[in-house]
């Protein structure tokens, strides 16, 4: 993974000056480093008119993605994010290897190299690969740490791939039909490709969640911020996110949805529904008071406006929109038709986590 632009910490954000989001956003993108000449044409094109639409619905992904890897790893974020890293290497490598472990190619990662891909201290990621290790999920060597044999043959694994598909076909369709974003060119549907277009929608849903992580590491210090974070907003704004009116009134960079339209959601329903000690949470959410990003209303939480609204936010996040369309177009190339998106699904389309 690579390395973001912007290191700054919730701290840094809270004392910083907020220029205007919109010259901020348009500098971004006149200097921003493309990935291909039609992926930042596209990402150009549509950023700054459907930035806010866009990332709320990258927002409930991620969540999604978060809540089905807690109940695979118990509740381990860090290993839980190894994990996925370990299969979209695999599924990279060879698609093939999503679905049979005799496709895996014994490519080790170093311990290190995976400490220093998620931000961690080498001890922290070596406990939390232990971890997954115990749980029969890797196996831990000499030159480093590799899938264990067979685990993608698990049921488990094979269900919690299976939900990623069905989440990444919902947030296709979110941005293809619901946000109405142009769908990119494509070959028509082959019906004898079925198996092969779901390795790749599997693959190019574990790299837009590691695409999640690793652009909110950039803002966020520690794991128990950015979940916090991401499911206050995804709660608050919910209401605005799937209207069908208010969605598009509040979709460009500079559209804050206002204080009224904003729900508060509660901090039990947070430790109910995300992988989270109660405890740190809470220490977590102080801090972010003290700091000015989160206010209590009617005795939930809500992000501030100045939070929502700071240009190193936008910055960060025009980035991982560009990755995105990266993300789905080299799906896309790679022989994924979004002719019919609704005929995609394995089980069906997959709710908002209940905020």
């Amino acid at each position: 993974m690579q390395s973001l632009r912007f290191p700054w910490s919730l701290t840094h954000i809270a004392r910083m000056p907020h220029p205007d989001i919109s010259r901020v956003a348009d500098e971004f993108l006149a200097a921003g480093g493309e990935t291909g000449k039609q992926d930042g044409a596209m990402a150009r094109r549509h950023t700054l008119a459907t930035y806010r639409l866009v990332i709320r619905l990258l927002t409930e992904m991620q969540l999604q993605g978060v809540v089905a890897l807690a109940r695979l790893v118990d509740q381990d974020y860090l290993g839980g994010n190894a994990l996925v890293a370990l299969l979209a290497e695999a599924g990279r490598l060879r698609p093939e290897a999503l679905e049979s472990s005799a496709c895996l190619l014994d490519r080790p990662i170093t311990i290190r190299a995976m400490a220093r891909s998620f931000r961690r201290p080498y001890e922290t990621m070596r406990r939390a690969l232990h971890r997954l290790s115990e749980l029969g999920l890797v196996d831990l060597r000499e030159d480093g740490v590799v899938l264990a044999q067979g685990v993608v043959e698990r049921a488990e694994i094979r269900a919690y791939l299976s939900h990623m598909h069905d989440i990444m076909v919902t947030f296709l369709e979110d941005l293809f039909v619901f946000a109405r974003l142009p769908v990119p060119e494509m070959l028509r549907s082959d019906p004898a490709m079925a198996d092969h277009r779901q390795r790749l929608i599997k693959l190019a849903a574990l790299d837009l969640h590691l695409l999640s992580v690793e652009g909110m590491q950039g803002i966020f210090s520690d794991w128990t911020g950015l979940l916090l974070a991401a499911a206050i907003t995804a709660g608050n704004i919910r209401d605005v996110t799937y209207h069908p009116q208010l969605a598009f009134t509040y979709a460009a960079a500079d559209s804050i949805p206002p204080m009224e339209l904003r729900r508060p959601v509660l901090f039990r329903t947070l430790c109910d529904t995300l992988p989270l000690c109660p405890t740190t949470a809470w220490r977590r959410i102080a801090v972010m008071k003290m700091l000015g990003s989160i206010r209590t209303i009617d005795g939930g939480l809500i992000l501030d406006s100045k939070w929502l609204g700071h240009p190193a936010l936008i910055a960060n996040a025009c980035e991982r929109i560009e990755r995105m369309h990266a993300i789905i177009n080299r799906m896309v190339q790679s022989g994924v038709a979004l002719d019919a998106i609704g005929d995609l699904y394995i089980r069906g389309r997959v709710d908002p986590i209940d905020l």
